[in-house]
């Protein structure tokens, strides 16, 4: 395809990507095989010189690379200047790396980027010591006004990495059979996040992976997760942590993604989780989603004993649809002032609801958490479990459901309660 025929095929994709919107029809168009690559699936050849001559051309003055089909080896980074697109012809343009421990496409203190229908392969990361993200098919760092759209992550250690970006998009794209082992965790996520601000992950496939799909932390905020589906996994879909001294994850919403059939084969309690938010998260919402199948906990909110302050608290868990959950569909630890209302819970393991306080510091406390106007039906023990003392001043009003093995089974301090 010429020049021109590319540009007019494209334009629907570069005019409506308002916020990074990297090259218009009108943009020179680079081809990578013009700069000499061959993309002949010569693992003895490498192509990186030449696709990295094409953006450097494109760097100047902004314009569209091109990727034919083909398999691209290369053996070392990429470097993306502002300004540029990245484009491919989809899961048959594939970037591979043939060296080991580092990012296929690196992107730092750059912004309006745009990376379309490509495929990024790997090779794994060897040796023992656990560096987190090795290898990685984009990574981002300090880069702002970035899509990542239509593409492909396959045998690869991880997917997307961004520490401390903004406006970050990744949509549409496929994160399928990333390499990893369960307790091995520098490999295995889908996308991986520190500081992340204002990124929008939608419509994302993940299937079979070993660690996180969806991993943001350290201060990761006013984010959007939406409408991803998740499946076959075995740790947890979306998890938001902030580890001790580290800015809170805060504003972020998780809504309308669908995640099943987690399994826990690690042979250790709690392994899998579909939602899991761990220490100091603030007012983030969960909502809208649809969870079945997963061997441990639905959807939890995890606090640490030594910290009275930095645990999960003013969070929103509302609307979600939980079934044939193991341990508890939703489980709060340590956790407090957070509203739980008008969730359904069908064939649940175990308990539908959960509170708990775990440890002796002076956060295990699990207290002022609203239960109220949630359906629990049909689950093999308790609606609504308080297990302790440490469980205080917890709400439960307006909670409707039959058929469960037991009734509420309340054990905490000054509930404030109506039948079930």
């Amino acid at each position: 395809m010429g020049a021109a025929g590319l540009a007019l095929a494209t334009g629907d994709v570069f005019l409506n990507a308002a916020t990074a919107q990297a090259a218009s029809p009108s943009s020179v168009i680079y081809n990578i095989k013009d700069y000499g690559a061959r993309g002949n699936f010569r693992f003895d050849e490498d192509d990186a010189p030449y696709i990295q001559s094409a953006l450097d051309a494109a760097a100047i003055t902004g314009g569209i690379v091109f990727v034919p089909a083909g398999v691209y080896f290369v053996k070392m980074p990429l470097r993306l200047s502002s300004n540029v697109t990245l484009m491919g012809t989809g899961n048959n343009s594939i970037l591979r790396s043939s060296m080991n421990k580092f990012g296929i496409l690196n992107i730092s203190a750059a912004h309006h980027i745009h990376i379309h229908r490509l495929a990024f392969q790997g090779v794994g990361t060897f040796g023992m010591t656990s560096v987190p993200l090795l290898e990685s098919g984009v990574s981002l760092n300090l880069a702002s006004d970035i899509r990542i759209t239509d593409c492909l992550f396959s045998s690869i250690d991880n997917g997307v990495k961004s520490v401390d970006s903004s406006r970050v998009v990744v949509e549409g794209c496929t994160f399928d059979t990333i390499i990893g082992t369960l307790d091995y965790d520098s490999q295995g996520f889908g996308i991986w996040c520190s500081n992340a601000a204002d990124h929008y992950l939608a419509q994302n496939y993940f299937n079979m992976l070993f660690q996180t799909c969806i991993y943001m932390s350290n201060g990761s905020r006013n984010s959007e997760i939406t409408r991803n589906h998740m499946q076959k996994c075995y740790t947890s879909a979306i998890d938001l942590v902030s580890a001790p001294k580290e800015e809170p994850c805060k504003f972020n919403t998780i809504s309308s993604n669908i995640i099943e059939n987690f399994t826990n084969s690690s042979g250790k309690t709690g392994y899998t989780a579909g939602i899991r938010l761990k220490g100091n998260c603030i007012s983030n919402i969960i909502s809208s989603n649809v969870l079945s199948d997963i061997d441990d906990s639905g959807i939890q909110l995890l606090g640490s004993a030594d910290r009275q302050k930095e645990r999960p608290h003013y969070n929103q868990i509302s609307d979600n649809q939980l079934q044939t959950i193991g341990v508890a569909a939703l489980h709060l630890i340590n956790a407090y002032d957070n509203q739980i209302w008008h969730n359904t819970v069908q064939g649940c393991k175990g308990d539908a609801i959960l509170l708990a306080s775990e440890g002796k510091g002076a956060g295990s406390f699990c207290d002022r958490n609203q239960v109220t106007s949630n359906s629990l039906n049909r689950c093999t023990k308790a609606p609504i479990r308080i297990t302790d003392a440490n469980c205080q001043e917890t709400v439960l009003f307006g909670n409707l459901g039959t058929g469960n093995g037991e009734k509420i089974i309340d054990k905490g301090k000054d509930t404030v309660t109506s039948a079930l």
